[in-house]
Parts: structure tokens; sequence; C-alpha cells
């Protein structure tokens, strides 16, 4: 398709990805480059291009790549034009040329979608961790509330002995002071009648 670049609206190649980040597209595809083009990508006013490469399915022709990344909302594209110095590469121009890089972009492709889906799975793996380590967290603190409880309950049940006792000891107490009060009792009458004591 054609597409606004550098040089003026040219043919060239776009692949679009959903729920791509840019930054994946663009680490993938400048990896991929250099792989298979031998191509140092070159950043220039938002434009990738590296010149000046040789490839056998180009023949002996030199031939330059120019890309751009986009990125709206949720989805990422790559723009590829392939200079080939007398044209762009496009399938009127060049047929088998154009096929084999087809072929080679949608290998790309595969990569950035490898790459993309790479990531949300070490994303998932880290969130399931932490969930697991929330569950250890959680089942640990159910096992010290469990303690407290049998804590607080043995706390509870010597309380309630203790009640059990205090209120024996008041009977009792209770008791005492009565037995006490007659005895202060006749003990003052004793005092009061010392006079009448026989001696």
């Amino acid at each position: 398709m054609d597409r606004m670049m550098s040089f003026g609206s040219r043919p060239g190649f776009r692949m679009e990805f959903v729920n791509t980040e840019a930054s994946v597209v663009e680490s993938v595809w400048r990896d991929f480059a250099r792989q298979n083009f031998n191509a140092k990508l070159k950043k220039s006013k938002g434009e990738w291009a590296a010149t000046k490469l040789k490839s056998a399915f180009m023949g002996d022709e030199p031939f330059a790549i120019y890309s751009t990344i986009e990125k709206d909302g949720d989805r990422s594209a790559l723009n590829v034009w392939v200079d080939a110095g007398a044209y762009f590469l496009n399938r009127r121009d060049a047929r088998v040329r154009t096929d084999e890089m087809m072929r080679s972009l949608r290998q790309c492709y595969f990569d950035i979608r490898r790459a993309a889906i790479g990531k949300e799975l070490k994303a998932q793996e880290t969130q399931m961790k932490e969930l697991e380590n929330k569950q250890k967290r959680l089942s640990k603190e159910n096992d010290d509330l469990r303690k407290n409880i049998e804590s607080w309950e043995s706390k509870i049940q010597k309380a309630r002995q203790d009640i059990i006792n205090n209120e024996q000891s008041q009977e009792t107490n209770l008791i005492e002071q009565e037995n006490q009060r007659r005895l202060l009792e006749e003990t003052r009458r004793r005092l009061e009648n010392v006079e009448n004591e026989g001696g």
C-alpha cells in the first residue's frame, strides 16, 4: 500500500498489531532488520532508516529500508518501505522480490506477536506470583488469628473460673464478716460490762 514517508507517498508494507506496545514492535523490528538485512536502523525525524544494504533476495543491487512505528490506543503498526534505487519495492515493478519481502516480514510479524504475548505472559506470571504470595500472607494471618482466638478463649475460660472463685471468696468473706460482727458485738458488750464481771 502507498503511505506517506520522508520521500512522500511511496509503496510499502504495513503490519498492524492489537494489544502490542510500540516499544515491543520497535525492539523486535530493529533486531529483525539487523539479523535479516544486516541493517543498523538509525532514527531521524521519527523514521528508522538503514542504507547501502545487501540481501540475496534483492540480488546485487544495494537497497535501503525506511520504517515508522505508529501507536493508536491498544494498537500498533509497523510501516516498512524498501528503496531499491530506481523504485520502491512493489508487486508491479518486482513481484518476486516483493513476495520475498512479504514472506520475510510475515516472520517478523510472528516474532513481534510472540514478543507481545511473551510480555503479557510475564505480566500474568508476575500477577500470579503476587496472588500466591498474598495467599501465603492470608493463610499465615488466618493461622495467627486462630492462635489469638485460642489464646483469648483460654483467657476467657480462666477469667470465668476466676469469677467463680471470686464469688465463692465473696460468699466465704460475707460469712466471715458475719462471724466477725458477732464477735465484735460480744467484745463490745464485755467492754461495757467490765464492772459486772465476777471476780
